[in-house]
């Protein structure tokens, strides 16, 4: 039971609904497909350029970009600018029968998506072919504990609380008890769906539903993680900053900003800054394990990714 997640960037318009049956819709949209046994999900940055953040989770969620190119403009500048700071290395370019793709390999020529293949706009090769790829374009699964990242979550009469996310380590069982990070709150898996069928357990890499008892989806947030692990939980975090080449802003101590750790997004305040190094100050609490990636934003600004650390 192969699961794969693909981003759609750059002119995705109707890109995912070529490629599967649309399924939940908020500032991302997934779009499904299934092939036997096989899936294939896509996330599509709905609400973006309009706002930042769903670039970011979409890039968060994926193992695999999708860039579409019908023209070379502006307002690719920044996808592409994402999928560099985030080192994006797997993925190919969708580009349009007027596109210059000598241009185009030349501006990615010094980027980590140099490697991408290029492909023409056929959505049925396309959608076979990503079905196709293998599981380990995931990466290698690591079964040292559960971990769950929310994306979605809501009540279903008769059910009672629902959250949609995908395993990202270990395998999650019916009658597990989880604690629901960063709070202290644990809930109980009822049951689990996976692809529209009900399942004792889902492996790494499955994209689940989870009926949730012991927590109200009143309570939950997108970005909060299942886990029986032991993950870090922090409202003030150290970065050593590597800064968006393209923005001159020098950052300064007192200023806000919005952090984006995973699927979490938080207000935050520089409280120290030497050099490449600052020490955050969030209004909540951020989870996280090290190695994780942080994007400093500035969402009002022209140039509204600042810089990249691994936590």
């Amino acid at each position: 039971m192969k699961n794969i997640g693909i981003g759609l960037f750059g002119d995705f318009k109707d890109a995912g609904k070529n490629l599967g049956k649309k399924g939940t819709s908020t500032d991302i949209t997934l779009y499904n497909y299934k092939q036997g046994d096989d899936a294939v999900f896509f996330v599509e940055p709905t609400k973006y350029p309009e706002k930042i953040t769903p670039l970011i989770y979409a890039i968060n969620m994926m193992d695999y970009a999708l860039v579409f190119v019908d023209e070379i403009k502006p307002e690719l500048a920044e996808t592409l600018l994402a999928l560099d700071m985030m080192g994006v290395e797997k993925g190919s370019f969708v580009v349009g029968e007027y596109v210059d793709v000598e241009q185009l390999k030349a501006i990615i020529s010094n980027t980590s998506m140099k490697n991408f293949e290029i492909r023409e706009k056929d959505y049925i090769r396309i959608r076979e072919d990503m079905v196709a790829l293998p599981q380990e374009m995931a990466g290698e699964p690591d079964n040292s504990f559960v971990k769950i990242p929310i994306d979605h979550f809501f009540t279903v009469r008769s059910v009672g609380t629902v959250i949609l996310g995908r395993v990202k380590k270990g395998t999650v069982k019916i009658h597990d008890n989880l604690r629901v990070y960063p709070t202290e709150n644990k809930a109980m898996v009822r049951s689990i769906q996976v692809n529209d069928k009900n399942y004792d357990e889902a492996p790494t890499f499955s994209r689940v539903g989870l009926a949730l008892k012991g927590v109200k989806s009143e309570e939950l947030e997108r970005g909060m993680i299942l886990s029986d692990g032991d993950l870090k939980v922090s409202d003030e975090i150290t970065l050593n900053m590597k800064w968006n080449p393209y923005s001159k802003k020098e950052l300064s101590v007192g200023e806000g900003y919005q952090i984006a750790i995973g699927l979490q997004t938080i207000s935050c305040k520089v409280m120290e800054k030497e050099g490449d190094t600052i020490k955050l100050k969030l209004i909540k609490p951020a989870v996280y394990e090290s190695g994780d990636k942080a994007v400093l934003l500035d969402g009002s600004a022209k140039i509204r990714i600042l810089g990249v650390s691994e936590l």
